[in-house]
């Protein structure tokens, strides 16, 4: 048995670590898409269809204490203007998460 045999593996270590951390970083993306869907689907309840820029703000500042999902506060602190904007817009949750980057279009497929 010589080290040559051990690199000969079809199947080296490195290869399988990278397919788990693929796969794991693509389970982690599908997390953080639902989660924005799940928030702004919320959040898109709470405020209606017809809200100003200001009635927005106002509610957005008390959407997480009200849907208490977790994660809400930071994700609204790093994304609330471009929320607001994409809301003004009439943008559904989908559509917003993909503009935040969040999701991808292939995502929209999976995560209903």
């Amino acid at each position: 048995m010589g080290m040559s045999q051990h690199f000969d593996h079809p199947n080296p270590v490195r290869e399988m670590e990278f397919s788990y951390h693929d796969k794991a970083m693509e389970n982690k993306q599908m997390i953080i898409c639902g989660v924005c869907k799940t928030i702004l689907r919320k959040v898109i309840t709470f405020i209606g269809k017809t809200a100003s820029k200001e009635e927005i703000n106002q509610k957005l500042d008390r959407i997480c204490q009200k849907i208490r999902i977790s994660g809400c506060q930071s994700f609204l602190q790093k994304y609330k203007n471009k929320v607001v904007n994409s809301l003004l817009s009439g943008d559904k949750a989908g559509t917003i998460c993909i503009k935040l980057k969040l999701c991808k279009k292939m995502d929209m497929q999976t995560i209903q």
